[in-house]
């Protein structure tokens, strides 16, 4: 690996850096998440993770693997080996920059599989172990227990291609640069108030963790409440439609005759077209429309357990 030049090197020190990289994933995968889910997915802001804090381990754990692979995947294969070197530095292949190769369908292909059972792994112990799912692939083709499915598993492979060629130099360099900015070139420790900054967020983020492992058997409890809730928005909908009714009435005695029907014939029409559009897109993407896919968020945004998979357990 590319840190042999500092010396005095020892597991722990190696295990600090890698654990502000675990943290920089978390934060800026829940980043993304969130803004996923409110303009892609779910259509409204909701926490994306079990926990309450701006943490999502998965993608702490995708940065961490990905980082880890490259290093020794193209690490430890032979030297003459050409692999994407943008700055002629990568990771025991020094000498002269050069392009995209052939080889670097080796370290994509095995972040890509990894990224994929990663996924896998993580779904399968939320879904089965806490009753609770963070995503929901169940109305999507070829899907296995709803945690994963083809059609996003290509959007791995793009992550993929795109940490590689895109990202991978930077974070390979800000890895070995938060290695000497921490420890110095002579294995001391240079700055400890950053080590001792990281140590207290990780204090918070295991009590984070801790509190969120307790939310889950509270979710059952929250059901209840639901119902209530679901009565108050059966009130607001009358209301609504009350209100929409009086407002049509108001419409009707002002414009001339037969002014609101062309309206409404107009609005139907769109509708069924806007209808068709989004059928034919659908289908395009391979989404079983026989499928209904469920609302894993309740209205504070937070998952909601899976009371059935609980009963028959």
């Amino acid at each position: 690996m590319f840190l042999v030049q500092h010396v005095g090197i020892t597991a722990g020190m190696v295990i600090i850096v890698y654990l502000f990289m675990f943290l920089l994933g978390n934060v800026i995968g829940y980043a993304f998440e969130v803004l996923f889910r409110r303009f892609v997915s779910a259509g409204k802001w909701v926490n994306p993770g079990f926990m309450r804090g701006p943490w999502l381990p998965l993608y702490g754990f995708g940065l961490v693997l990905m980082l880890t692979m490259v290093m020794l995947i193209v690490g430890n294969l032979p030297s003459d080996m050409l692999f994407y070197n943008p700055w002629g530095n990568m990771v025991g292949h020094i000498g002269e920059p050069n392009g995209a190769t052939v080889n670097d369908l080796i370290p994509i292909s095995l972040m890509w599989i990894s990224l994929i059972i990663l996924e896998f792994i993580a779904g399968i112990i939320f879904v089965k172990g806490f009753k609770i799912k963070l995503w929901d692939y169940s109305n999507m083709k070829g899907n296995i227990l709803g945690v994963i499915c083809p059609q996003f598993s290509v959007v791995w492979l793009i992550a993929a291609v795109v940490y590689y060629y895109a990202l991978s130099p930077f974070v390979l360099a800000l890895f070995q640069n938060m290695f000497g900015y921490m420890f110095g070139s002579d294995g001391a420790v240079a700055h400890f108030s950053f080590i001792f900054v990281l140590g207290i967020i990780y204090g918070v983020f295991f009590l984070d963790l801790a509190n969120s492992l307790g939310v889950f058997t509270r979710i059952a409890k929250m059901a209840k409440k639901r119902q209530e809730l679901v009565a108050y928005e059966a009130i607001v909908q009358q209301k609504r439609a009350e209100l929409k009714r009086k407002r049509q009435e108001l419409l009707t005695s002002i414009l001339p005759e037969g002014f609101g029907e062309k309206v409404e014939e107009n609005k139907r029409t769109a509708k069924e077209k806007t209808g068709r559009l989004f059928e034919k897109m659908r289908r395009l993407m391979l989404i079983d429309p026989d499928k209904k896919k469920t609302d894993n968020y309740d209205s504070s945004g937070r998952p909601i357990k899976d009371e059935e998979a609980d009963s028959e357990k």
